[in-house]
């Protein structure tokens, strides 16, 4: 098996090498898999339940805005513009794509000059790794990709070229970056410490011109935190970390990631630095400045897989420059085996997905997360039967998932009614509680509810339940919301929680402690809430 990730004597990779050395071969294979790709991924982006996620992000386009709860606004902005076309998950979900083919397009541009065989190969290598080759969900990353992307392929023109604009254009499309994910801010970090490695004066009046360009990106996301209670410092800093701590299992678990991302054999040669045979100082140069640029951020997130889960999703926007890292170092033998391990690894995942989608649903009723599959993948049926409570009651749910995943089937806003979690907290923002005093409420639930648990903040409460695909929903009807209660129980727990601020925070307005609290601050004082 090892032998098939780095290379060997096997007809599969004497096949793909021998195809690939010619330049024009190499552009049909890249033609080729591109057609096929892209084809499979637009059945997948067409046909696959829109995810919760996807759902929120889709939130996010109905309620443009200069920033978010938890991320910056660039996939809230590009959502926006697309449901003003269409609402369907097809429309919603063009930007993912599209994504790996433009990526593979840049990559295939700054290896151009290294051969047109070269190019056409690192490009068809950055089609088939694994999250490019099947991924068509619409989320914070795919922006993050396509900026990342080309700010890379700027930075590296900038370092050959030596011309201010070119460095000027690489902080314009980072500051894109810093709008799209605050992951971001790795990739600065890495071009960062790939200047000053060697530092002269055009590198570093370079690095400023760098800086200058993505100030505008971070200024909008400061100036809309600061005005709406810091929330995406105390999210992505404070509020999601209550599970952190050291384990063994999280960093084995970045490193098996790290190897399905990239594949094994570019994992693996990036790490140790092997690279196959003597280049030229342009090339060795170039070399370096890419593998700073991939191995820098995927260290940061080795140090915090200490104490963190890492995401697959984490490592998306850094697989450009260690592909390219790869291509640029290795031989012929070893990028074949690598494009035939991540083409293998590739159908494997086609023929998964294309299984999974064709079987009934019902297939997955023994799982315990059954009530919120047929939710996904039904949300029509769910839509429906809400029916009759819908016009008379504002809809809710007790999370976010669920609440974006309903919203999304009924095409309204469906309001999270209780404290929720520290994720996407985004409906703290939307949802004005004191407005719905006197309203009837139903609440969608996919676990049972006690009565006694909402009977303080309604005048009536009845329980019923529906059953959609062998799933029962389990509906809480609340008649005569009492928002003082709600607000002294709920909200005051939620603003304890999730809003007691730092001191080194600077104070400014906040929409949750101005609207329900203008008597008590949103601060955390001396270690303690007050």
């Amino acid at each position: 098996m090892c032998a098939v990730f780095f290379a060997g004597d096997y007809p599969m990779i004497a096949f793909v090498e021998r195809t690939f050395a010619d330049a024009a071969a190499a552009r049909r294979s890249f033609l080729l898999v591109l057609a096929l790709i892209t084809a499979l991924r637009a059945w997948f982006a067409a046909t696959l339940p829109f995810t919760s996620d996807e759902a929120y992000f889709h939130l996010w386009g109905r309620h443009p805005d200069w920033g978010f709860y938890d991320h910056p606004p660039m996939i809230g902005w590009w959502l926006a513009a697309l449901d003003s076309l269409s609402q369907h998950r097809f429309v919603l979900r063009l930007p993912a794509l599209l994504a790996p083919p433009l990526v593979a397009l840049v990559g295939w541009q700054l290896l151009r000059r290294h051969g047109e065989a070269l190019a056409w190969s690192g490009a068809t290598l950055l089609l088939l790794v694994p999250l490019n080759a099947w991924n068509v969900a619409i989320t914070t990353d795919i922006p993050l990709m396509l900026f990342g992307a080309l700010t890379v392929a700027l930075y590296l023109r900038a370092r050959a070229s030596g011309r201010m604009a070119d460095f000027l254009l690489a902080g314009f499309a980072l500051g894109g970056a810093l709008l799209s994910k605050y992951f971001a801010g790795l990739l600065a970090i890495a071009i960062f410490a790939d200047m000053v490695r060697r530092p002269d004066r055009r590198s570093l009046a370079g690095l400023a011109l760098i800086v200058v360009g993505s100030l505008p990106g971070a200024a909008i996301q400061v100036a809309w935190n600061s005005q709406h209670c810091w929330p995406n410092v105390m999210f992505n800093l404070i509020n999601r970390h209550g599970d952190a701590g050291l384990s063994w299992r999280t960093p084995l678990l970045y490193l098996l990631s790290l190897a399905y991302v990239l594949t094994p054999a570019i994992a693996w040669r990036l790490v140790t630095g092997r690279t196959d045979g003597a280049a030229a100082p342009a090339v060795r140069d170039e070399c370096a400045s890419l593998r700073w640029l991939a191995l820098a951020p995927l260290a940061i997130f080795a140090a915090l897989s200490l104490v963190k889960t890492i995401g697959l999703h984490w490592l998306a926007a850094f697989v450009l420059p260690a592909v390219l890292w790869f291509v640029l170092s290795s031989g012929a033998r070893a990028r074949a085996g690598a494009l035939a391990t991540a083409g293998l690894i590739a159908v494997a995942h086609w023929l998964a997905i294309g299984t999974l989608a064709l079987l009934p649903t019902e297939t997955f009723r023994s799982l315990s997360s059954y009530q919120g599959v047929v939710m996904t993948a039904h949300g029509d049926e769910l839509a429906r039967a809400l029916a009759p409570w819908r016009g008379r009651y504002v809809i809710a749910s007790d999370g976010y998932s669920p609440a974006a995943t309903i919203g999304y089937a009924l095409g309204e806003h469906v309001i999270v009614f209780g404290p929720g979690t520290s994720h996407a907290r985004h409906d703290d923002i939307l949802t004005d509680f004191r407005a719905l005093e006197g309203r009837d409420i139903l609440i969608v639930r996919r676990r049972a509810a006690s009565a006694a648990d909402y009977e303080p903040y309604f005048d009536r409460v009845r329980l019923r339940g529906i059953s959609i695909r062998g799933a029962v929903f389990h509906l809480v009807e609340g008649e005569g919301f009492r928002y003082p209660a709600y607000r002294d129980r709920v909200l005051e727990a939620v603003r304890q929680r999730y809003y007691a601020l730092p001191r080194w925070l600077p104070a400014g307005p906040c929409y949750f402690c101005d609207r329900y609290f203008p008597e008590r601050a949103c601060r955390r004082q001396a270690g303690a809430e007050r």
